[in-house]
């Protein structure tokens, strides 16, 4: 797979997905167009805190959805954030960003309506608990990233729902849902329908234009040793996404062995010289905790 994502055209799925996903845009448009504006505000070098307010305020939704998030485990402020001005202070302009992503992408996959709702409620879950791991490991471990690790763990498997929309009677005939993510799921995906989840969600993360981060990310959260121009992101989101794996599995974190994560190795390059052995002593409580943020935020 080429590790080149300047055109969706180099994964296109088959014809019949691309039509239904066409005919779907208007559920599956992310960005709002004030989010769009939003983002394109900043990159203005003398863009004001009170221009970038104002622009975000005309989506009500889209505000308090970002000061939703502002306010959750994510970031954990020690005193609540209770404007948008108070957020961009706090936090700065990158992190807003990120916020806008996140909080785009919740509302998204929130409403996408799906032949059985239990679906999208179980890949829903996984994103949430997958952003979170990978926010809590980033933050023990000072990886460095300003949220856009919480953004690229919510958004990594949404290939799967789009599989999900576009062949709803096939779906649960190659995906189980019983999150054993091995290389025969993907294969499974191909042999089925012609793409699997990982090039499907990065052809739409490409269209969509998100980040280049996120979309390396959803292409190779499999495979974290493909991605070269942001190994260190991928490779913690695939760290992440196989801890929440074994939560949805197994229901319980007591019974995971750190050893058995494939794409630890990847990660630990980044990390401190007792990286593994500090994983191994918190990844159990880590993942307790990250399930019961994820819980406590699906309900807000």
């Amino acid at each position: 797979m080429a590790n080149d994502l300047a055109s969706p055209d180099l994964f296109l799925p088959p014809p019949a997905l691309i039509a239904e996903l066409k005919r779907r845009s208007s559920e599956l448009q992310m960005l709002p167009s004030v989010a769009i504006q939003a983002m394109r505000v900043t990159e203005k070098p003398d863009c004001s805190i009170s221009e970038y307010s104002d622009v975000v305020e005309q989506d009500l939704k889209l505000m308090t959805d970002m000061l939703k998030l502002a306010n959750s485990a994510m970031y954990s402020p020690v005193t609540p954030i209770v404007s948008l001005h108070r957020a961009v202070l706090r936090l700065g302009f990158a992190q807003c960003q990120n916020l806008i992503l996140s909080a785009s992408i919740t509302s998204m996959m929130k409403r996408i309506s799906l032949g059985q709702k239990a679906i999208r409620e179980v890949l829903v879950k996984h994103g949430f608990i997958t952003a979170l791991l990978s926010t809590h490991l980033n933050q023990l471990f000072h990886f460095g990233f300003m949220g856009e690790e919480f953004t690229a763990g919510l958004i990594h498997d949404f290939g799967r729902t789009l599989l999900a929309i576009t062949v709803p009677d096939q779906f649960l005939t190659f995906d189980t849902l019983e999150f054993d993510e091995s290389k025969d799921l993907l294969k499974a995906e191909r042999i089925a329908v012609g793409t699997d989840h990982c090039r499907l969600g990065a052809y739409y993360a490409v269209s969509q234009q998100l980040p280049e981060p996120l979309q390396e990310v959803v292409l190779f959260h499999h495979d974290p040793e493909m991605a070269h121009r942001f190994p260190k992101l991928t490779a913690l989101v695939a760290v992440a996404d196989h801890m929440a794996n074994h939560l949805q599995r197994f229901h319980e974190s007591s019974n995971y062995d750190p050893a058995s994560n494939p794409f630890l190795p990847a990660l630990a390059q980044y990390g401190n010289s007792k990286f593994n052995v500090q994983f191994a002593e918190i990844s159990a409580a880590l993942m307790d905790k990250a399930e019961h943020e994820a819980e406590a935020m699906l309900m807000s």
